[in-house]
């Protein structure tokens, strides 16, 4: 009977953790889809030590990323597609931290690029500092604006 608690238990608890992290790429696939527009771009790993940030008015252009249901995306630059390809989510667990970070990963041709996102309301950060140092925000496409 104790050899079966021992045996039951982790497998309970693990099966619990595969659940909540299957409903929370679930709700982060609901929640990514549609348009995109770029607000900013925080670029931290800098010469000078000083982050220094990009907009669409300080470098004369505009970005639009959309996710769509089929696990594909467009990214649009001044209207005009710039690049395309598959894209998925996965979660990465850290024992140091309580909720596991969440990854966007895409595909173009063989390149397969990742960063962390965060969803919030109508934000959607992309947080590449571990391989750039870029963090880049954007809003959800509110098409009657």
């Amino acid at each position: 009977m104790k050899y079966l608690l021992y045996v039951l238990i982790p497998f309970l608890l693990s099966f619990s953790c595969e659940q909540k992290e299957d409903k929370l790429i679930s709700d982060t696939e609901d929640q990514i889809m549609g348009e995109w527009i770029w607000i900013k771009s925080t670029y931290y790993n800098t010469n000078s030590g000083l982050p220094f940030v990009l907009t669409p008015d300080s470098v004369g252009y505009s970005v639009r990323q959309v996710f769509s249901s089929d696990g594909m995306y467009l990214q649009f630059k001044n209207d005009l597609i710039e690049s395309s390809g598959i894209f998925w989510l996965e979660t990465v667990t850290n024992p140091e931290v309580i909720e596991p970070d969440i990854r966007l990963f895409s595909q173009k041709g063989d390149f397969i690029h990742f960063c962390r996102i965060s969803l919030s309301g109508d934000s959607l950060l992309l947080d590449n500092t571990a391989a750039d140092g870029t963090i880049k925000l954007f809003r959800r496409f509110d098409k009657e604006q």
